[in-house]
């Protein structure tokens, strides 16, 4: 049986929605996998026990100290060895368990990966990715989202290898298009650093590693035209915390829009109810709940990092999400394709 360990600690609702999260991906499963919580017995326990766990593969390891969002992930790492972060990952290290599961620090999760569990053979730099809507059917993600600032040509052209093996294996996608992110689409155009990797990305091309579409704008993310956009982490971080803006935005501006038309008596409530209600289906497509979390490519292990907000069925959800990419054996096929290099 899979087991999977759930850092109990880990984001803003934590240990509250971890454990409600964890309790409802056992009974949806139907106790498939097992689930190792981990945390402060003295805020877990006493939660646990106002919830009926009978009979569900659930057990809980008392971790006495926490990484905080405010910790910087290099000492945090190093001086909080007895963190739920940091005991986590070293089951999975020790093979104790098959994955590793938290919405905690990012940086500290990605620091604490890379120093216990070490990358795959072969790779340069792991990266991180995140789910974007798109005009056309099925997904778009978009790697590198703040892991790696500052990137050479081969780790943009690794990253877009690692994503498209993702999605090949784990997202059921038969042939994933790559768009490097560039001012412009011509084949000359952005710094040195997008010129090289566009050379680099056509020859990834040539020998099958990917299928490379050349450079997209802006505009193009949400159009579908290619499901892996490429960027360093700086700027895939940027558009993803502005994309995460879009809805409640759009949504401040709408309520008051809407009151004022009602109040005027050019609309009426029931008719603003409706529009409210088709504009919060309209926005599904930005939901990051559904998927839970994702995945740090290119590290020796299977750890699976969510948003610091995460409720409880986005806890769920990346319990789901590590059951995936424990099944669908990404890592291996990672390190298979890198292997060939």
């Amino acid at each position: 049986m899979l087991t999977i360990a759930v850092d109990a600690m880990g984001g803003d609702n934590a240990p509250a929605c971890v454990i409600e999260g964890t309790i409802q991906a056992l009974r949806e499963s139907g106790n498939r996998f097992s689930v190792v919580l981990i945390g402060q017995a003295e805020k877990v326990e006493p939660l646990l026990a106002e919830q009926d766990t009978e009979g569900l593969n659930l057990r809980f390891v008392h971790a006495p100290e926490v990484v905080t969002m405010d910790d910087i992930p290099a000492i945090a790492v190093k001086t909080k060895q007895e963190s739920s972060l940091v005991r986590g990952l070293k089951m999975c290290k020790a093979k104790e368990a098959d994955a590793y599961v938290s919405a905690g620090n990012t940086g500290a999760q990605m620091a604490a990966s890379l120093f216990v569990l070490g990358r795959l053979p072969g790779v340069l730099r792991p990266t991180i990715y995140a789910y974007f809507p798109r005009i056309q059917e099925g997904l778009t993600n978009i790697v590198d989202v703040g892991a790696n600032m500052d990137c050479k040509p081969e780790h943009l052209v690794q990253f877009a290898e690692m994503l498209t093996i993702y999605q090949r294996f784990a997202a059921g996608i038969e042939k994933p298009v790559t768009g490097l992110l560039n001012i412009g689409e011509e084949e000359g155009k952005g710094s040195e650093v997008l010129k090289q990797a566009y050379k680099m990305l056509k020859e990834a091309d040539s020998q099958g590693k990917i299928c490379f579409a050349g450079n997209i704008e802006g505009h193009d993310i949400l159009k579908g035209n290619v499901s892996i956009v490429v960027c360093d982490g700086l700027v895939g971080n940027t558009i993803l915390k502005f994309g995460e803006s879009i809805p409640e935005f759009l949504g401040s501006l709408l309520k008051p829009a809407l009151q004022k038309l009602v109040a005027s008596g050019d609309l009426d409530a029931t008719s603003a109810a409706l529009a409210s209600s088709v504009f919060k289906s309209m926005f599904e497509p930005f939901d990051v709940e559904k998927f839970g979390g994702v995945p740090f490519l290119g590290v020796d292990g299977i750890s699976i990092v969510g948003h610091g907000r995460s409720s409880s069925r986005a806890i769920k959800n990346m319990i789901f999400m590590a059951e995936h990419m424990i099944e669908k054996k990404v890592n291996a096929h990672i390190a298979e394709m890198l292997s060939e290099e």
